[in-house]
């Protein structure tokens, strides 16, 4: 990698060939688990429980996997691009096979793709995070290019909730979510080239170190503590939201207009985090998001049939803060990374918040799935009110426990210094 003076604000034309990979990149986050779970539950036939299970499975994999390709990026730097264009082809098959299920029972099959699209996740995530990470070394720059890139996986977000919802109503909806899987590849035909161009002329402090240690919890465990808590927290309501629109507010045909909402809404609340990070700080700013999400939450448990306006107010609130979320954590490890001289294992570092991202994810649906099943609730089913009630709780109640707890740690950590 090549060393130099970094000008604090990069050029705009830079960054946005840097962020451009997060948009087509989103397609295989998120989205997955809104789409993936329930397609097999309420289409499939398959049991509620058994998702569960599975993806908790999933999540051991990870485990593995995400520090795995961390440790591989710091061991071998010039391979990097490599890794990506083998994540890239891998997402695109994971994704696509994942909603054209063939040979195998649903279960196996569903926890297959689940990994190849998530190994080509992590291949491309981390070390898209990694070179941001290191490109420069001002605190604002930094927020900066993070706001950028989260705002391109915004965009991608957006289209990849929006555009099953629009085409299930003409083509069906398993061809909607393959044609999701289309639009993937397509945009990952664009947008990595364009990247690997930008990455031949950038320069980073990044260099082989084959026997520095990943970076201890000492170091990051504060900020993953934190991190993993607002994860989770969002991860709930991501897991269920479409079985809280259909199943409790009876109100299937605004899915996709929830979703464009809550995603649309992420935009500003992103461009707003990023900016107001660079200014005053990106944990102040943060733990205000946050704060203000408690509110969004607390609303959600007045949910019941037809209050579909008081969802749109929900998704508009959570929405914004959502977009700091997704634009300061990264920007705070970043930070902490410097701040730790741990530039040699910068990708290790974001490897962790990658597999707390996609861990999270699962772990959500693992707990909420089993714990619907117990209760006796059925996708796409006249429900008990009982049900109902833990379909409720289970998307906001919880999460706003897992918010609370978030705050008072990142307020004490942040006071002693190790945020």
């Amino acid at each position: 990698m090549r060393d130099g003076p970094r000008p604090a604000d990069p050029p705009r034309a830079e960054v946005l060939a840097y962020g451009a990979l997060a948009a087509p990149l989103a397609f295989g986050g998120l989205p997955l688990y809104i789409h993936a779970p329930d397609f097999y539950a309420a289409d499939l036939g398959v049991g509620l429980a058994a998702l569960g299970v599975v993806l908790a499975a999933l999540r051991a994999v990870d485990a593995v996997q995400d520090p795995l390709v961390g440790w591989a990026g710091d061991r071998w730097p010039r391979a990097r691009p490599a890794m990506m264009v083998a994540g890239a082809v891998a997402l695109v098959a994971g994704v696509a096979g994942l909603f054209a299920p063939m040979g195998l029972p649903l279960l196996v099959w569903f926890a297959l793709m689940m990994v190849l699209a998530s190994l080509g996740h992590s291949l491309i995530s981390v070390n898209l995070m990694t070179y941001g990470g290191v490109w420069r070394d001002a605190p604002a720059a930094k927020s900066r290019i993070s706001g950028f890139r989260e705002g391109f996986g915004l965009a991608g977000l957006i289209l990849a909730v929006s555009l099953p919802a629009g085409l299930a109503v003409v083509v069906g909806r398993q061809a909607s979510l393959m044609a999701l899987a289309a639009v993937l590849a397509i945009g990952m035909a664009i947008c990595l080239p364009l990247f690997l161009r930008w990455r031949r002329g950038a320069r980073f402090d990044l260099q082989a170190a084959p026997d520095a240690a990943p970076p201890g919890l000492r170091a990051f465990g504060p900020f993953y503590a934190v991190a993993g808590l607002v994860l989770l927290s969002a991860a709930f309501p991501a897991a269920l939201i479409l079985m809280l629109v259909r199943d409790l507010l009876g109100a299937e045909d605004l899915a996709g207009a929830f979703l464009l909402a809550y995603f649309v809404a992420a935009l500003p609340g992103a461009a707003l985090a990023g900016h107001l990070g660079g200014r005053f700080g990106a944990v102040p700013v943060w733990t205000g998001a946050l704060i203000l999400s408690i509110a969004g939450f607390a609303g959600a448990l007045a949910l019941g049939p037809g209050t579909v306006g008081l969802f749109f107010v929900i998704c508009l609130l959570t929405g914004l803060t959502f977009g700091a979320d997704l634009v300061l954590p990264p920007a705070i490890l970043s930070a902490r990374i410097g701040a730790t001289g741990s530039a040699a294992a910068a990708t290790r570092a974001h490897a962790g918040l990658a597999f707390l991202t996609k861990a999270a994810l699962a772990l959500a649906g693992a707990i909420a799935l089993p714990l619907l099943a117990r209760a006796g609730f059925r996708p796409a089913a006249p429900n008990p009110e009982q049900a109902l009630d833990a379909l409720r709780w289970i998307y906001a109640g919880l999460p706003l426990v897992l918010r609370a707890l978030a705050i008072g740690l990142l307020i004490q950590f942040h006071r002693k210094g190790r945020i």
